[in-house]
């Protein structure tokens, strides 16, 4: 099942298979962003020690 995205452009609502998805998340964890997403890990878990107490909504 294709939608027509303006006059030319199609967007297939088809997922791919497991293996592909398998195989794109093997790549992304060896990217370049995928590991300056990792390092920021222990900022965020003491970002979110620092904030345990605040009442940050009203």
């Amino acid at each position: 099942m294709n939608i027509s995205e303006g006059s030319s452009r199609k967007i297939s609502l088809e997922m791919k298979s497991e293996v592909h998805y398998k195989k794109a998340a093997k790549s992304y964890r060896k990217s370049q962003q995928y590991m300056k997403m990792i390092n920021l890990y222990p900022t965020l878990q003491n970002t979110l020690i620092e904030c345990r107490d605040e009442n940050l909504i009203e």
